[in-house]
C-alpha cells in the first residue's frame, strides 16, 4: 500500500456537476413563522441574513444568505467539499443580534481536499439552526450559491463558489436521520 501523507474522505464529487441553479426564494418573516409553527417541516429554506452576522464572520458578496435549518433532534450531518477555493460552513444556533452559539465552523484545510469537518461528521442535538455557505478569497469570505437536496431521511446542502460554473461539489453538507 501507498504512503498517503494526507489522507482525505471519499467523495464522488462528480455527480455534483453541471446541476442547474437560479436564484432562490429566499423566506420572508411570515414564511419563516408558518416553517416553524408546521410540525411536519423538515428541510433547509434560504433567507437573507442579517448583515450585522455576516459581517462577523467576515462573509460578503452578492450571494450571502443563510438556510434556515429544520430538523429532527440527533440528525447526523457530514461535510465534504472538492473545490479550489478554501470552504467554510458556519451553523448557528440564531441569526439574532446577540453573539449565536456557534454550532460548527468549518473549514477545508487546503484546496481539493474531501474533508469539510470532520470524517465521520457529528450528530447535532438542536433541530433547528442556520447554515451560512462561503468560500475564501484574500482576507475575507465570499457567499456561495447554493441548492437543496432533498433525499430519503434528509437532505444536502450545496454550495458552488464561482457564478460561471455549476460545480456544486464544491460545498457539500448531508443531513441524515432515522433509518
Amino acid at each position: 500500500m501507498a504512503y498517503v501523507r494526507f489522507p482525505v474522505p471519499e467523495f464522488d464529487h462528480k455527480a455534483l456537476r453541471g446541476l442547474d441553479w437560479s436564484e432562490p426564494d429566499y423566506l420572508g418573516e411570515d414564511d419563516v413563522i408558518a416553517k416553524l409553527n408546521d410540525e411536519n417541516t423538515s428541510g433547509a429554506f434560504p433567507l437573507k441574513a442579517p448583515a450585522g452576522v455576516l459581517d462577523s464572520f467576515s462573509v460578503q458578496g452578492e450571494h450571502c444568505h443563510a438556510l434556515l435549518c429544520i430538523v429532527p433532534a440527533g440528525t447526523r450531518l457530514v461535510g465534504r467539499s472538492y473545490s479550489w477555493w478554501l470552504q467554510r460552513a458556519i451553523i448557528l444556533d440564531s441569526l439574532g443580534p446577540e453573539n449565536p452559539d456557534i454550532i460548527a465552523d468549518w473549514h477545508t484545510p487546503r484546496p481539493v481536499n474531501t474533508r469539510l469537518g470532520p470524517e465521520e461528521g457529528i450528530e447535532i442535538d438542536s433541530s433547528l439552526f442556520y447554515v451560512i455557505s462561503c468560500h475564501g478569497l484574500n482576507d475575507h469570505w465570499v457567499g456561495n450559491r447554493t441548492l437543496v437536496q432533498n433525499m430519503d431521511n434528509g437532505f444536502r446542502i450545496l454550495g458552488c463558489a464561482k457564478d460561471d460554473t455549476a460545480n456544486f461539489h464544491e460545498f457539500c453538507l448531508t443531513f441524515t436521520w432515522g433509518a
